[in-house]
């Protein structure tokens, strides 16, 4: 069964696990996905069955939206809600809270995360490091033996949602590779009271959104997505078995 299916991954599973409950619920067991969800992060993700996991890379450069809450009150070291919470200092969260508002926030959100930036990948990712993923390097210890490089990444945009101090809730459409827990840590940095992500969502892939998706716990694989609308831009051929064999 050669097709595309958008999951709304559910909060407290990776990603490959939604690829492992799939495996149970249709027997196919070639099944990928693109763009990696944290555990503690819920929304679309992009799921091929079969041949068209070859097509997986056409996807890998789509822009992404997310909408995501930031808490100002500590700091953790994942850069989300999975590690302790390292409290702001009470003078220092004070000084903020009396001078924070929505002004205040959106003219460091435009002047520091509009447009192309660079950002310091989190150590709690999936990304490769000698061929293992940073974020299991940490849990084994080794935290100090590599460093994260900064990579370029664009923001396309980023706007407040809502505001109830000592938490905002932002949206912002990204480029592919951009980390949205960097974006709490980037914030930290400048009103240094500390700043985390404790809620993200992926809302759209492309031209993709929500509507699109369905849950895995009622996964029905009628529900596929029509190639025509992944590639709109291209002109679909059907081979016949004759020419496949």
């Amino acid at each position: 069964m050669n097709g595309f299916f958008l999951i709304d991954k559910p909060l407290w599973i990776s990603s490959f696990d939604v690829i492992r409950e799939l495996r149970k619920k249709t027997q196919f067991r070639k099944i990928g996905h693109t763009w990696t969800l944290d555990p503690l992060a819920t929304g679309l993700l992009l799921v091929a069955f079969w041949n068209y996991t070859k097509l997986i890379p056409y996807f890998e450069k789509d822009k992404k939206t997310y909408e995501f809450e930031v808490s100002f009150e500590g700091m953790t070291t994942s850069l989300d809600s999975e590690t302790e919470v390292i409290r702001a200092p009470k003078e220092q969260y004070d000084i903020l809270k009396n001078n924070f508002d929505i002004k205040y926030l959106d003219d460091i959100l435009q002047k520091n995360f509009h447009w192309e930036i660079e950002q310091i990948p989190p150590k709690y990712s999936a990304l490769k490091i000698d061929g293992k993923k940073a974020v299991d390097l940490v849990r084994a210890g080794e935290t100090d033996n590599f460093e994260m490089k900064k990579r370029k990444v664009t923001i396309y945009n980023i706007e407040i949602l809502s505001l109830d101090f000592p938490k905002v809730t932002l949206k912002a459409t990204v480029s592919a590779g951009t980390y949205v827990r960097t974006i709490a840590w980037d914030l930290w940095e400048i009103v240094w009271t500390g700043g985390y992500v404790t809620k993200l969502r992926r809302t759209e892939i492309g031209k993709l959104d929500l509507i699109q998706s369905q849950t895995l716990e009622n996964f029905d694989t009628s529900k596929f997505l029509f190639i025509e609308i992944l590639f709109p831009k291209h002109t679909i051929l059907e081979l016949s078995q004759d020419i496949i064999t």
